[in-house]
């Protein structure tokens, strides 16, 4: 395992100052992120690197190293016009759709500047060959184009805990340029779900003119993926801090305090993205509708103060306490107030309890990057006695589906939702509650860790060269000596997107007359086998080519057919168990995804979204892979997403299986061509060894040694071939 470098704006920790000896102490930090990052930084022998909140003392400095801590000594200005100034005033409320409160001055964009240039200063001082750099959250999106450009040798993640906005919102940021391009120097980009990796993938596109397959983005020197990979919390540790002795005498004081009332909770930071004011605005218009419950719930308000300086902050909280002041006066009795506000911190160990005695938990901000308090409450409830109000603009939302989910704008649909969470029976919040339970459980946070850091180091090991791109006439020059003298040869061609280009329908693309010519010529030829070796099913194969004197292979390695035979050879056992569910998954999609189509093969589905609009076909396309990955692990599948089309195929049937049984019935070939344009031809590429010439149709990455440019380009180097060999 590469020893990990992490870096965040802040170490782990807070340095304070003993008030009887004014000597400084250093207590550690707490929180989802620290909880989960801090396994690796133990176990690893890894780095942390941020910076420490004050100047250390040289007895701190000391205590830092122990821990493998390492600080950013910043300028104190530098620091606040980075963090306050451009971090907290442009990048917080533009990723948030606050446009409003978005501060855009130049100076604090150069602080912030300079403090990722000191960041990279530090970490360029420590870093060894072969470590894994692992940035974290929007204070530092420049770093990692600044380490790649040092050349700094070492694998390089990101990680941004906020939203990133639609391209639309996302062009008003003056210095969206550097702050893109900041972010493509990572190997990885990792964020909590596909809207934000979509949005950042559309930007790059739309702003930057560089185009995506399948999430990955392809750079002059590295290959970038951009990824979601939700956040998950410490599930064992808020269980137990939720059933300690102490939280269970503050839930005994809970209980007496709230009666025979139900609770309804909320646990937010005072900040605007969290709608604190909606939240209120919608329960006052509950009590408004329906009375009966002026006396028969509390709604508990827990604002964990933030950026109390701030002048926007300060507003917030008085408008907040205001509201909740004329609430409790309206609704309100001499003995009962249907309000508990609290403006405070309270204890993990205190929140539990609290997640214990709701009945409701109201989560229900206007945007937020992920939001664990909803995940906490349901980790807290495992008896499945409560329920989940969770606002559609949370990143949680999209784990947390049998919640009840609201549109926070929506007043009244959000006082529905409300009462219907507290009219609804135990056993239809059991129904909901337990598999939200159960897929936290499974996806905590230590599984965050290990799935990024996973695919940070599968990002190496799957990250190939472009093959050099030549003329047709070129690269049938440079194959015809070893054509001409061979006295067996194996052609091996790809049909859609290689031999033939793509279609908006996939099933007009039947083969021209010149395409019939090449086949034909080359299948006249004793010395020559000719294998279309394609993802199509084989009974269109079958009919396509029924007159032409070659070999075929169908779906992806699945079934062979030799030239002059009606019958198609299975190349292994069939498995059509996991067929009926990926269909109907499939469906869903089709329904959800106008001009996408179902082609169903023996052996394959494939999710065609050739005709769809560009944006949304590719957004479902990238949802689609992740949702079949996750409910296919450990079924015999293999899930791939090719141009314009998601298939999921038997596993183990292959094209490089298929070149394998070749080579075992027809060889040994003193020539041999491979050529295709898709991720299926990239088994066979990577398996071939180098006697094989192996040909990539259009441009990218590939394990093949060439590249044409076109369908067009493969079908006239053929031609030069053929007729190289003939002469």
């Amino acid at each position: 395992m590469r020893r990990p470098i992490l870096v965040s704006n802040r170490l782990p920790v807070t340095i304070g100052v003993d008030s009887s000896t004014g000597e400084q102490t250093l207590a550690h930090s707490v929180g989802g992120l620290v909880t989960g990052l801090k396994p690796l930084h133990e176990s690893s022998g890894g780095l942390w690197v941020g910076y420490p909140g004050a100047d250390p003392s040289d007895e701190i400095r000391r205590e830092l190293d122990e821990q493998n801590l390492v600080p950013v000594d910043l300028d104190p200005q530098d620091y606040n016009d980075y963090y306050d100034g451009y971090a907290n005033d442009a990048l917080w409320p533009l990723f948030h759709y606050f446009t409003e409160f978005g501060s855009f001055v130049p100076e604090q964009f150069e602080a912030y500047r300079r403090v990722n240039e000191r960041f990279a200063d530090v970490i360029c001082e420590i870093a060894e060959p072969g470590d894994a750099v692992w940035v974290h959250d929007y204070h530092l999106m420049l770093l990692p184009r600044m380490l790649r450009n040092r050349g700094l040798d070492a694998r390089i993640g990101f990680f941004l805990h906020i939203p990133f906005p639609a391209d639309e919102t996302f062009r008003i940021l003056p210095q969206r340029v550097e702050i893109l391009r900041g972010l493509l120097g990572a190997d990885l980009i990792g964020m909590h779900t596909y809207d934000y990796a979509y949005n950042y993938l559309r930007s790059v596109r739309r702003i930057l003119g560089i185009e995506s397959q399948a999430g990955t983005i392809r750079m002059r020197d590295h290959d970038v993926r951009v990824e979601a990979h939700p956040l998950g919390i410490d599930t064992d540790e808020f269980r137990e801090n939720a059933y300690t002795e102490n939280a269970e005498r503050f839930l005994t004081q809970l209980k007496r305090t709230v009666g025979d009332r139900q609770v309804i909770l909320g646990v937010d930071r005072l900040d605007y993205t969290k709608g604190l004011l909606l939240k209120l605005r919608a329960f006052e218009r509950l009590l408004e509708r329906s009375p009966r419950w002026s006396e028969r719930v509390l709604f508990i308000q827990l604002a964990v103060p933030t950026r109390a300086g701030v002048g926007t902050y300060q507003d917030l909280k008085a408008e907040v306490e205001r509201r909740v002041s004329e609430i409790n006066g309206i609704h309100g009795s001499p003995l009962l107030s249907p309000i508990n506000y609290l403006y405070q911190t309270v204890t993990q160990e205190e929140l539990g309890a609290l997640y214990r005695v709701a009945d409701v938990c109201f989560v229900s901000p206007v945007r937020d990057g992920l939001n664990l308090v909803a995940k906490e409450y349901v980790i807290c409830r495992e008896d499945g006695g409560g329920i989940l109000v969770i606002s559609e603009f949370a990143g949680a939302a999209s784990e947390l589906g049998e919640g009840l989910r609201v549109n926070p704008w929506d007043i009244e649909g959000t006082a529905d939702q409300l009462e219907r969470a507290l009219d609804m029976s135990l056993g239809e919040r059991h129904e909901r509650m337990m598999p939200m339970f159960s897929r936290i459980v499974q996806n905590d946070v230590h599984q965050w860790v290990r799935n990024f850091m996973s695919s940070l180091e599968k990002t190496e090991t799957d990250q190939v060269g472009s093959p050099p791109m030549l003329h047709s006439l070129v690269l049938a020059e440079s194959l015809a000596s070893d054509f001409r003298t061979a006295d067996r040869s194996l052609v091996m061609l790809d049909y859609d997107g290689s031999l033939r280009e793509f279609v908006d329908r996939y099933e007009d693309a039947v083969p021209t007359e010149e395409i019939l010519e090449i086949l034909h010529e080359y299948g006249q030829r004793d010395d020559v086998t000719v294998f279309i070796n394609s993802g199509r099913d084989h009974q269109t194969l079958g009919e396509w080519f029924q007159e032409c004197p070659i070999d075929l292979i169908a779906e992806h390695g699945a079934w062979m057919k030799s030239a002059g035979e009606d019958r198609w050879r299975l190349l292994g056992a069939l498995d059509t168990s996991w067929k009926s569910n990926v269909l109907a998954l499939l469906d869903d999609y089709v329904g959800r995804t106008p001009g996408s189509r179902i082609e169903e093969k023996e052996t394959a589905l494939a999710w065609h979204y050739r005709q769809t609009e560009e944006t949304h076909g590719n957004w479902q396309a990238l949802e689609l892979v992740s949702v079949l990955e996750n409910s296919l692990r450990g079924q015999p599948v293999q899930v791939m997403h090719g141009a314009k089309v998601v298939e999921v195929r038997q596993q183990g049937l292959t094209k490089a299986r298929a070149y394998d049984l070749v080579i075992d019935r027809f060889g040994p070939f003193d020539f041999s061509l491979a050529t295709g344009d898709d991720r299926t031809d990239e088994d066979l590429f990577s398996h071939v060894g180098p006697e094989v010439h192996t040909v990539k149709i259009g441009s990218g990455s590939s394990a093949a040694r060439v590249a044409v440019d076109s369908p067009r380009s493969l079908r006239e180097m053929l031609f030069a071939l053929l007729r190289a060999k003939v002469g």
